[in-house]
């Protein structure tokens, strides 16, 4: 191989590499903001735990007033009560979906990065062999 063609060579590589460092910039910001989200979406399950826990509160000092009430105003609330859990339990399992979905499309990148990470650890290695021989080659030569 001509020194020409080792120097296109190896510039054809340092240019494959400079577009590798732009994709990893652009995930690791991707990334980046799946964090953000993530801490975004825990501090929205936290205010939910907290006005659930409030809304317990509440529900228990009802439920103590609703005793003293007529028999039907107690079956209206008791229904009102069920609607509430059963939207509670839908909004809980909507968000349990989307933290699944969060966290699968961080783990692909994850693993797409790791990936990336072992071609490019192959490619330098045989840039580094063939340089090795490139150079061992011009010592033998003079």
């Amino acid at each position: 191989m001509s020194f020409e063609q080792m120097q296109s060579t190896m510039q054809f590589i340092v240019e494959q590499q400079a577009q590798h460092a732009v994709l990893m910039h652009k995930y690791e910001e991707r990334v980046g903001r799946l964090e953000d989200a993530f801490v975004t979406l825990t501090e929205l399950a936290r205010n939910v735990d907290e006005r659930i826990d409030s809304h317990d509160e509440r529900m228990n000092s009802l439920d103590e007033h609703l005793k003293t009430q007529i028999e039907s105003l107690h079956a209206y609330l008791q229904a009102q009560s069920e609607d509430f859990y059963a939207r509670l339990a839908a909004s809980k399992a909507d968000f349990n979906a989307q933290l699944a979905a969060s966290r699968e499309e961080f783990d692909r990148h994850l693993h797409a990065s790791t990936e990336r990470g072992r071609i490019i650890d192959q490619r330098l290695g045989k840039l580094s062999d063939l340089v090795e021989r490139y150079v061992r080659r011009r010592n033998e030569n003079l």
